[in-house]
């Protein structure tokens, strides 16, 4: 049977990882004109403010996001050249955005992403398309297979540029997604950030093309300028009508805003500027640490009898996105973890945090470790999807630690050998220091006992007379 344990936990006490968060709180009264939007914290995935973020609609030429990201994602040197075939050129309505690409003209790879995103030239996506899968209609599904990759549930994409088709839709909340995997694309930011660039003559065109945005939250000469602005991309069609996802940053937080079907272009920069400075004001990044967070020690168990124990804990830090003034012991900690698991069940603790006002902020798996119980039987025991054989593991782990004590015991020896032999050269060499000491004294002493056999007979000595002539002592030829 589960349970769940709730903790109110004092500030530093919790860490967390793999974000799956859902919205921080409905916007306050902004005087907002798009009918739907969302501002979603780019670090953590985090949605802090949002009206009708699920709500389908026709995205129109912020689809590109998705097309440029893709491209890059795959490879591709944006020095490369190639050559545009007839659909690349000729597949636009009447009226579409382009920059009059032309069948067998040869562009390269990076003329076609700073059109895309600069123009918003609907031939320059296709061109993206083209090079990046071969054909424009074989990038389709690339696009569709990513959006469910990055959980866009409610999303899907029937061309490249995002010109109106039946079934081509999205929502606020997943072209916040989109975006977010966007700019972890290496490279994609040098064009979503992109404000003019000048596309040299190729062989169907003699002139050089000029690129300048049109897009005013980027442009610092306008009124509708957004100081810390990263990248903006805009879209309009008569079915979409207004869209626009911006990208901004102040005090280390990066946020991410979707506004969609905005009544005209002016609206949605006013709404856009509106929506990021209240989130900017009012919400603040809120460190948690993983060493602090509370784990678990779950028993495993096989007919009523323990062979394993599941630990559980969190392993990594994140930052997390709060009202301002927030704790962490303002929060409160959810933990979905079972009193026990049995052999063969899958392990999949999980953890929700809430805000103070009961607004979920999170909700994600724990990370775990399983180990053998002491004295085990040999049974398999599931480690979430990975079988592990305890016996297994067992030997492994003797045949490690055998080797290990080896070493160690075999370290021992050479380091007691090595001052063992230190220790006895030491003793040789304060011997031969001794020996030369004492030899040393004795030459010293020998040396002294001869200088006084030396002297002494002839000192003070009464000689014989008529022995004067002879001083050596005793006289020569003397009888006693």
């Amino acid at each position: 049977m589960k349970r769940k344990i709730l903790c109110f936990l004092a500030a530093g006490s919790l860490a967390l990882c793999s974000m799956a968060p859902t919205a921080y709180a409905l916007t306050p009264s902004l005087d907002i004109i798009s009918d739907t939007y969302c501002v979603m914290d780019a670090a953590s995935g985090q949605v802090l403010i949002e009206k009708n973020k699920d709500k389908v609609k026709a995205p129109a030429s912020i689809t590109k996001i998705l097309t440029v990201g893709i491209a890059l994602e795959r490879g591709g040197d944006p020095n490369d050249r190639f050559v545009l075939d007839y659909k690349t050129c000729h597949s636009l309505e009447s009226g579409a955005t382009h920059i009059a690409l032309t069948e067998g003209e040869e562009i390269s790879f990076q003329d076609a992403l700073m059109a895309t995103m600069i123009m918003s030239a609907n031939d320059a996506a296709n061109a993206v398309a083209q090079y990046t899968a071969g054909d424009m209609d074989l990038f389709v599904p690339l696009m569709n297979e990513k959006a469910a990759e990055l959980g866009a549930v409610n999303s899907h994409f029937e061309n490249p540029n995002g010109l109106d088709a039946d079934g081509h839709q999205t929502t606020a909340y997943d072209m916040c997604l989109i975006t977010r995997w966007a700019l972890g694309v290496e490279g994609f930011t040098d064009y979503y950030g992109a404000t003019s660039y000048t596309m040299a003559p190729t062989n169907k065109q003699s002139q050089s093309r000029p690129f300048n945005t049109s897009t005013s939250i980027m442009k610092e000469s306008s009124q509708y300028y957004y100081d810390g602005v990263i990248g903006s991309k805009t879209g309009y069609t008569y079915n979409a009508r207004h869209t626009l996802v911006t990208t901004a940053e102040r005090d280390g937080m990066t946020l991410i805003c979707t506004v969609m079907d905005s009544a005209s272009s002016n609206d949605k920069y006013r709404d856009t500027a509106k929506l990021l400075d209240y989130c900017f004001e009012n919400f603040g990044t809120l460190s948690l640490r993983a060493k602090n967070i509370q784990d678990f020690d779950v028993p495993i168990l096989s007919n009523g009898e323990q062979i394993g124990m599941v630990n559980i804990a969190m392993d990594e830090d994140i930052n997390l996105v709060v009202s301002r003034g927030t704790e962490v012991n303002d929060l409160t900690f959810s933990y979905d973890i079972p009193d026990h698991y049995e052999n063969g069940e899958e392990i999949a603790p999980v953890l929700t945090i809430l805000d103070p006002n009961g607004q979920q902020l999170y909700q994600g798996p724990m990370d775990f470790t399983v180990g053998q119980a002491a004295g085990g039987l040999q049974q398999a025991i599931w480690k979430g999807q990975t079988l592990v054989y305890p016996i297994k593991e067992t030997a492994l782990a003797v045949l490690k630690w055998t080797g290990i004590l080896l070493g160690i015991a075999g370290a021992g020896l050479l380091i007691a050998r090595f001052f063992i032999q230190r220790h006895y050269q030491k003793l040789r060499e304060e011997r031969r220091r001794q020996l030369a000491e004492e030899r040393r004294r004795r030459k010293a002493a020998l040396r002294k006992a001869a200088r006084e056999r030396k002297n002494t007979p002839y000192d003070n000595v009464t000689y014989w007379p008529g022995l004067q002539e002879d001083r050596r002592w005793p006289p020569t030829g003397s009888q006693w």
